[in-house]
């Protein structure tokens, strides 16, 4: 368990400086060093607070982090059984598929998943759309772009948006839980 390097990288993929955190937990910039060269611990409280800021669970913070909680948006219930089905056999939950983004963020207002797996031609909201939405409401979520579009442009618009993972459709089951690992 190493939650000082953990505490390190997270504050780095959100790009503050050991300064910010420590103004934003309530403690000193040397507590911050302290625990990222893990001369010390975090109590559990504040462990607790560093996970709420970082939108991780303790148990990531821990270095527990085991198998992911994950949502799938896509207008064909086939697609999001499948996703679940490939995911759900490594021990995986799926906490929610949604046809559409209302569905999906209706179910993200109850319980935010590790990660989604996110169509782009979707009814309602284009996908790209939805996406810059997850980054910004819940920048730890992880978004996955499935889609049956294989144009480089599209491909580059997810990245620039915060696209995790992009795989096109038709997928194999390797590079789903491929994408929920990277």
């Amino acid at each position: 368990m190493n939650i000082g390097k953990q505490i390190q990288t997270l504050r780095k993929e959100k790009n503050i400086t050991q300064e910010i955190l420590a103004a934003e937990m309530g403690v000193t910039v040397g507590a911050v060093s302290k625990w990222e060269n893990g001369i010390s611990i975090p109590d559990i409280f504040m462990l607790c607070s560093l996970a709420d800021f970082f939108s991780v669970t303790t148990d990531h913070l821990l270095g527990r982090a085991g198998k992911a909680e994950f949502m799938v948006c896509d207008d064909a219930p086939l697609i999001g059984r499948a996703i679940r089905d490939i995911l759900e056999k490594e021990g995986n939950l799926c906490t929610g598929i949604a046809e559409n983004s209302s569905q999906l963020f209706d179910k993200m207002r109850t319980s935010v998943p590790h990660a989604v797996f996110l169509d782009i031609h979707l009814p309602e909201e284009n996908g790209l759309d939805s996406l810059k939405r997850i980054k910004e409401d819940y920048p730890g979520v992880k978004v996955i772009i499935i889609t049956a579009d294989h144009s480089e442009e599209t491909r580059h618009t997810a990245e620039k948006h915060g696209a995790d993972a992009y795989v096109t459709k038709p997928f194999l089951p390797e590079q789903i839980t491929a994408a929920l690992s990277c």
